[in-house]
């Protein structure tokens, strides 16, 4: 039975070889029954727990809400790199479908900023983001070059290590183990361009919010920000809903990238064709007077979308692992 006054549940959920993943769930209060399950596609740096405390009003209206700190986080094992936040949301997906299914509730994905890459590479081919029955996504990335690029890094670089160094040539010491990445010079200038790029968060010379940089594959991890593109061949269903929430104030999205919302809109449906913008104001961080009204239309779109269709779990032959890195 329930307890009335359990808020969160905890979990261990395994990854790829002997890793694990810590995942925190946000649970409804009796009297109020579970009604779907929400999937919820974590940022990088942050704890599972800190991120429910921002939708707790799904929980409110019937929602089990699972969250999970990608590997090299505080509570979860092994190192850090984006490919890994792929794969570890891979098994994540695939945890929740099976905790969905024993409760015979619905599963929607959700993801803001960074938590839209790994969720939405779930749709490559194999995948299983298809078993979801919505995606909804608030100042979501559709793209990694739309916050961070290397031709804006290099000259950070340059500077704190004392030599010129071009965007191209960059890429180049850092594949070759010719820059180290582990010396100050190196350290500054990242937590310089962080910083100036993401002031309302936590960013030192050695850690990013709640993930220390002792446990992050450094080099692969900035060659994969800077070369990667997770969401090349990604195909959600024409009849999944796939809504995407932006801010009009969204310094973050809009600095140095799109320049507006139409070319938001157009990272988007280049993503996904059939995919709902909508637009509020607010800024990247949820600030501004549309906030609640954000989260309360996530929430309608949840309880709206809890009878689509979703196909069979019984086709999945495929490595879905090599399909979404490749």
């Amino acid at each position: 039975m329930r307890s009335k006054s359990r808020l969160f549940e905890e979990h261990t959920i395994p990854t790829e070889g002997n890793e694990t993943l810590f995942a925190k769930l946000l649970m409804p209060r009796l009297p109020i029954q579970p009604q779907r399950v929400v999937f919820f596609a974590p940022l990088v740096g942050a704890g599972a727990g800190q991120q429910l405390l921002n939708v707790r009003s799904f929980s409110r209206r019937g929602a089990i809400v699972i969250s999970y700190e990608y590997r090299g986080h505080p509570k979860s094992t092994g190192m850090f790199d984006l490919d890994c936040t792929i794969v570890d949301t891979h098994y994540a997906l695939i945890w929740a479908l099976e905790y969905a299914r024993e409760l015979g509730l619905p599963l929607h994905g959700f993801a803001m900023c960074y938590g839209a890459i790994p969720l939405l590479a779930q749709f490559k081919r194999g995948g299983y983001g298809r078993f979801m029955r919505s995606v909804s996504t608030i100042s979501g990335l559709y793209h990694l070059n739309q916050i961070l690029r290397v031709e804006d890094f290099a000259p950070i670089v340059s500077r704190h290590i004392g030599r010129e160094i071009d965007a191209p040539s960059l890429l180049e010491e850092i594949a070759g183990g010719v820059l180290d990445c582990d010396g100050l010079g190196f350290k500054q200038a990242l937590q310089e361009y962080l910083s100036k790029l993401m002031p309302d968060l936590r960013v030192e010379l050695d850690y990013f919010e709640e993930l220390k940089y002792e446990r992050v594959n450094k080099r692969q991890a900035l060659l994969q920000f800077c070369q990667s593109d997770y969401l090349d061949g990604v195909e959600v269903p024409p009849w999944m809903p796939c809504t995407a929430y932006i801010g009009h104030q969204d310094e973050l999205l809009y600095a140095g990238g799109p320049a507006d919302p139409e070319s938001y809109k157009d990272y988007v449906l280049s993503v996904v064709p059939h995919a709902s913008v909508l637009e509020f104001e607010m800024d990247h961080y949820g600030r501004g007077p549309d906030r609640d009204t954000v989260v309360q239309c996530v929430g309608d779109a949840f309880e709206r979308f809890d009878t689509s269709p979703v196909p069979p779990r019984h086709v999945d032959n495929f490595t879905h692992q090599q399909a979404v890195l490749r």
